[in-house]
This record gives C-alpha cells, structure tokens and sequence, in this order.
C-alpha cells in the first residue's frame, strides 16, 4: 500500500536513506537525498527535482532504513 512519505512512522533513532523509489504525480522517482521535509529526486528524464515529501508515494516496507547510533563518534586516530 502507497502512503505519502510524510506519512511514514519512524522510531526516534531511525532515518531513511537516499536511493529509492517513490512515486510523483503518477510517475516513478528515484530519492538521491532525503531532507526534513523534502527529497532530491531524479525523474526518468535525468531531471532533478526537489519534492515535498508529502507529494511522493512510497511503499515503506521497500525503504532502507537504518538505526542512528546515539554517544560519541568512533575515534580514529591513534593514540601517541
């Protein structure tokens, strides 16, 4: 079932990744980048676009969603 992206239901430590599909006024998308009320999107024709996310129709058990880690970043440099 299609549902506005807006519409979708995160946990507080998940995020969606960019690369996609989404549906725009009946024609296939691909999400290259998710910002917090819109996405950059590439058209069929190798337009991009920047779309609200409550004009794009998803399917959410077909996005990636990953899990933010919460605490410091990882260290990398050697000590010494």
């Amino acid at each position: 079932m299609l549902i506005p992206l807006s519409a979708l239901e995160l946990a507080e430590n998940e995020i969606v990744l960019e690369g996609f599909q989404a549906i725009f006024e009946e024609e296939p998308v691909t999400v290259t980048a998710v910002l917090e009320r819109t996405c950059v999107c590439l058209t069929p024709a190798g337009d991009r676009r920047l779309i609200n996310k409550r004009r794009l129709l998803v399917e959410p058990g077909d996005l990636p969603i990953r899990r933010r880690r919460f605490g410091p970043p990882a260290s990398t440099s050697e000590p010494g």
